[in-house]
């Protein structure tokens, strides 16, 4: 059967929410149709009617929920704010992170996708119980939930990632001109003598480049555990083996990759991919949801515009404690 939503019930975004799963959970579905008022011409309301097609049972849930339903149409001017936050179906899983303001309902943020946030915490969350690697600049010990790695064993890398991270390493870094020398070194290594401890005097720029990873801990030409949840720590790092590490994981088959604290590269930006969830400052288109301030921002297309929403909430661990 066919009915009708007062817009003027979903004012709150708790009554949105409990249409949303309501309407999910009877199998139904709902309909948002809006169009510009001729008379008013107001860029941001909309003459809004929502129908949904749902049973008795569905009607009687949504009135004791307090949303007004009819069997005939009730038009009313909706903000379009409004109209994108009904129209928004993230794509992906969604992971509880805290509690709205008024502490009614649950708060979920997508879990999937690129995110920004300014909160390892935040992180921590999206990431539970994934397949992740994080590489770490803030010093944060993260041993409780992840396994921390003493450095990225090469030998436990394909020879088809070695070349991709190679040439990206060297687009970044000192030019792809040394990409096919810097893949031979990655794979073979920097011979016996540059790789000893003592001072050498390196004239090669990507020789110079891997021995400054070697020194500093972030590569190892060995083999290695790479755990499915696991973290490295470069805090002090000089910002190429930063980058490294970065590359690293935005090229490997984990499923996750988490950068905390390091500073933006515009030149990564071309290989930036689904599941990253970058913890500091980044530019935000880039980015499909930003979490900042206990708040969550992200945008729906709405009339060949972009409408922005803004949900606002109480982290979990801030309740737990």
């Amino acid at each position: 059967m066919k009915f009708y939503v007062d817009p003027a019930s979903l004012k709150t975004k708790k009554n949105r929410i409990f249409l949303k799963r309501a309407v999910k959970k009877f199998g139904a579905d709902f309909e948002v149709i809006y169009k510009e008022s001729p008379k008013l011409r107001l860029r941001n309301f909309y003459l809004t009617i929502i129908k949904v097609e749902g049973d008795g049972q569905l009607m009687k849930i949504l009135r004791k929920l307090e949303i007004k339903v009819s069997k005939k149409p009730i038009p009313a001017l909706v903000d379009v704010r409004i109209i994108a936050d009904l129209l928004h179906k993230p794509e992906g899983r969604l992971k509880p992170i805290g509690v709205s303001k008024d502490k009614e309902y649950i708060v979920f943020a997508l879990a999937e996708g690129k995110i920004l946030c300014d909160n390892p915490g935040v992180a921590l969350m999206l990431i539970r119980d994934e397949n992740v690697f994080w590489i770490e600049n803030n010093g944060l010990n993260l041993s409780p939930v992840l396994t921390e790695i003493p450095y990225i064993p090469l030998k436990s890398i394909s020879q088809r990632v070695i070349s991709d991270i190679a040439l990206v390493f060297s687009r970044i870094t000192i030019g792809e001109r040394y990409a096919q020398e810097i893949q031979r070194i990655l794979a073979e290594g920097l011979g016996g003598e540059m790789e000893a401890e003592e001072e050498l005097t390196i004239v090669r720029p990507e020789e110079k480049l891997i021995k400054e990873l070697v020194d500093w801990n972030v590569i190892k030409f060995s083999v290695g555990e790479l755990p499915s949840r696991a973290f490295i720590d470069v805090t002090g790092s000089p910002l190429k083996c930063q980058w490294f590490a970065i590359i690293f994981a935005l090229l490997s088959d984990y499923d996750y990759v988490v950068v905390h604290g390091i500073p933006w590269n515009a030149r990564l930006r071309t290989y930036l991919r689904k599941n990253l969830i970058w913890v500091g400052d980044a530019p935000k288109d880039l980015f499909d949801y930003v979490i900042r301030n206990n708040k969550i921002y992200y945008k729906t297309r709405i009339e060949h515009r972009d409408v922005e929403i803004t949900e606002e909430f109480i982290p979990l661990y801030d309740i737990i404690k």
